[in-house]
């Protein structure tokens, strides 16, 4: 007596099972080779509603059964019709035609045997160290109250639609999808951004206009239009990503640096006239090398501290002295080296005398190896040895 009304819960649990079920699909990832489908010629497997784990996954608990049972012919009992409202009929066949979300996956059968079981059935796997499993597929997740089945999911919970698939919703009657992908009513029931006149259609309100392709619900007006963005509100562009917004209200691509240069799209700099793009600027170019200096615009030298720039060569900087070199030149800041025949004056830095390198008596070095003699004196000797001597 006790084996037949297990038999019988079981048979029950079984048609309740196939009852629910009709119309729906599992999905078996192709992707993936340790999702098997399963076989209905081998050993099956009953699943309780129990949270189990394996290796930190959740599965569906099993025990086995003898597969004849479910080979028996069963009867569905009949139900009483029922009669439902558009919403409803439009739920039940959504839901009706989803996935059920199922995949199937090979554990070792050691893990699923209870611990108060000595002997380890052969499992139904490719091996018989192996059995299959039922996991919710990728983009599913254990439905709270039904643990035998897998529901897709949705990042904002579909309000006012059917989560039917992975990111996919499946809008109510009455609603419509609008261009933000968000499932909002439609006449009669109400208008997005707008109001249901006396013919049931929509009319807008300051600021939107009549969607163009369903008619069913305003969109917001931006002028001018938003290019590489999308008009949130009346005038208002929310730019797509790698675009920001200009001051005069429009997107325009975004770059990180780009100095002497126009973004012409998101990360693409392109450089003015004048200017070769480097790793991550835009930089001027000239002719020549700026010597004691740096190319600062295009064939435009800036000198370096101390330095000016030649009046006789623009990509030339000399050296700066405070006060011009007499009979030298300034070789770096305020130092002067003397021309060839001329030494420093050891009393005016910047000026350089004449030189006589056998001296002057009685006369002047006005230039080099060149005397003049002084009053009451005159030059005697031969040239190149001449002296100052008294009248």
């Amino acid at each position: 007596m006790k084996f037949f009304i297990i038999f019988n819960l079981m048979f029950l649990y079984q048609v309740e099972a196939q009852y629910k079920t009709v119309g729906t699909k599992t999905r078996y990832p192709a992707s993936s080779d340790n999702l098997v489908q399963s076989n209905s010629s081998q050993q099956q497997y009953d699943y309780e509603q129990t949270d189990s784990t394996h290796n930190g996954e959740h599965f569906f608990e099993l025990h086995t059964y003898d597969s004849r049972l479910s080979n028996q012919s069963q009867q569905v009992p009949t139900k009483a019709p029922l009669i439902l409202d558009a919403t409803a009929n439009f739920i039940n066949k959504t839901r009706s035609s989803m996935a059920a979300g199922v995949c199937y996956k090979e554990v070792a059968t050691a893990s699923l045997v209870r611990h108060h079981q000595n002997v380890i059935p052969a499992g139904n796997g490719s091996t018989p160290e192996l059995s299959k499993i039922q996991v919710c597929c990728a983009g599913y997740e254990r439905n709270p109250h039904i643990l035998t089945r897998c529901d897709p999911v949705c990042p904002d919970d579909c309000p006012n639609g059917i989560c039917t698939a992975p990111n996919i919703c499946v809008c109510m009657p009455g609603h419509v999808r609008n261009e933000r992908g968000k499932c909002i009513t439609t006449c009669p029931l109400g208008c997005g951004n707008g109001y249901c006149n006396s013919d049931n259609e929509c009319g807008c309100k300051r600021g939107y206009t009549l969607e163009p392709q369903e008619k069913k619900y305003c969109i917001p007006q931006c002028e001018p239009a938003c290019v590489a963005g999308n008009c949130v509100a009346p005038n208002k562009c929310e730019c797509k990503e790698g675009f920001r917004l200009a001051v005069s209200g429009a997107c325009e691509p975004d770059c990180d640096r780009c100095e002497n240069g126009i973004c012409t799209a998101p990360g693409v700099c392109t450089c003015n006239s004048g200017y070769i793009r480097t790793i991550d600027m835009c930089e001027p170019v000239c002719d020549q090398t700026c010597e004691n200096g740096v190319c600062v615009a295009p064939n435009k030298c800036a000198c370096q501290p101390e330095f000016k720039i030649s009046a006789e060569n623009p990509f030339k900087c000399l050296p700066h002295c405070d006060l011009p070199c007499l009979n030298g030149f300034c070789v770096a800041h305020n130092k002067c080296i003397c021309n060839p025949g001329y030494v420093p004056d050891e009393n005016v830095r910047n000026m350089c005398i004449a030189h006589c390198h056998q001296g002057c008596p009685n006369g002047y070095c006005t230039a080099p190896n060149l005397c003049i003699c002084k009053p009451g004196f005159i030059k005697t000797g031969i040239k190149g040895r001449q002296a100052c001597t008294a009248v």
